[in-house]
């Protein structure tokens, strides 16, 4: 390669942006461990625990959670209490339920509880059998890839935890020339890899695209937060589909899926069709207690281009829920009507 300057422009530019990236990253972590090493005594693990959601905790605000009054509602007498006891252990929980957020979790190594109010209360809206009724390419084990008998492709995606192989993606998407339009079905996704979100949109992306900003935890207050960076999904793959789209939705599509429902709105002929996504727009880290246990919660939170946060999800386009009648897949009805529209 020839480098001129030009080039030495762009190589720097990048290589800047990638020592941000890692200096605010590590400043996220500053003092999320405690340097002071205490006893492993249920009152100290029940103090850790409180000091490490106060100090990198993302949506005290946004949920209007009052974090010093639930310390003084949880943390009564524990003197009497060992460090592993299953009542420090639901004591925690509650604690931490308050947050309201299904990225917060404490894992005793047996038991892991998490926030699934999110999700529980709402109808399923989710008709598992009618992939079952087409003859699909495997691309992992969580996405399929089919073609519709009214010429639209079907990508049934249930989740991200599983990586793409990039050729296989693109060669399955030849399947989509000159269809009508694409369903991305992502309902019940509840998330997994980011990298695997953005694999898959940048397939339906026709140029560099505008889809959110990120705020990096940058100190132990809860409003530390640097400012807002733009983050863009790009066109990518040998076999691009730039036709209708159709993204499926409902209230378990969390995380890494809901910030794939976020880049895909900002693409121009997509519509999102179902229910509201369930949500969690903030970046999961973990930390371990005194005990053993570990703790999971949401730091460096994510909002779509108007600078909204994404914590409580995504509307859809176009709200549609499934009918009694479990034969029908109402959602998918809508988006084959929405793509066979002129």
């Amino acid at each position: 390669m020839i480098f001129n300057t030009t080039t030495w422009t762009f190589c720097f530019r990048r290589l800047k942006s990638v020592v941000l990236l890692l200096l605010l990253l590590l400043s996220a972590c500053n003092g999320l461990f405690i340097d002071e090493q205490k006893s492993n005594n249920a009152q100290n693990n029940f103090d850790l625990l409180w000091q490490i959601i106060d100090e990198r905790y993302c949506f005290f605000e946004e949920k209007k959670v009052d974090w010093k009054l639930l310390y003084s509602k949880y943390s009564k007498d524990m003197t009497h209490l060992d460090p592993h006891s299953p009542h420090l252990f639901h004591t925690m929980s509650a604690m931490l339920e308050e947050l309201r957020d299904g990225h917060v979790s404490l894992d005793d190594g047996v038991t892991s509880r998490t926030y699934s109010g999110w999700y529980v209360p709402f109808p399923e809206n989710f008709n598992g059998g009618y992939r079952d009724r087409l003859t699909t390419i495997n691309l992992n084990n969580d996405t399929y890839i089919s073609v519709m008998p009214e010429s639209i492709g079907y990508i049934r995606c249930s989740s991200f935890s599983d990586k793409f192989n990039r050729n296989e993606l693109d060669k399955a998407m030849t399947m989509f020339k000159d269809l009508k339009g694409v369903i991305i079905d992502v309902r019940s996704n509840g998330g997994g890899l980011v990298s695997e979100a953005y694999m898959l949109a940048s397939r339906f992306a026709r140029e560099k695209t505008h889809v959110g900003y990120v705020r990096y935890k940058t100190g132990k207050g809860h409003n530390d937060f640097s400012d807002y960076y733009a983050r863009y999904v790009e066109p990518d793959g040998s076999n691009p589909f730039h036709g209708k789209v159709a993204v499926l939705t409902n209230r378990k599509v969390y995380s890494a899926a809901n910030l794939f429902v976020t880049i895909m709105s900002c693409l121009p002929q997509v519509s999102i069709i179902g229910d509201n996504t369930g949500g969690g727009g903030g970046v999961p880290i973990s930390a371990e207690l005194y005990n053993g246990w570990t703790v999971k919660l949401s730091t460096n939170p994510t909002f779509d281009i108007e600078k909204r946060s994404i914590e409580s999800g995504v509307k859809p386009d176009y709200s549609v829920a499934l009918g009694k009648d479990s034969k029908k897949d109402e959602i998918i009805e809508a988006a084959i009507a929405w793509i066979l529209a002129k």
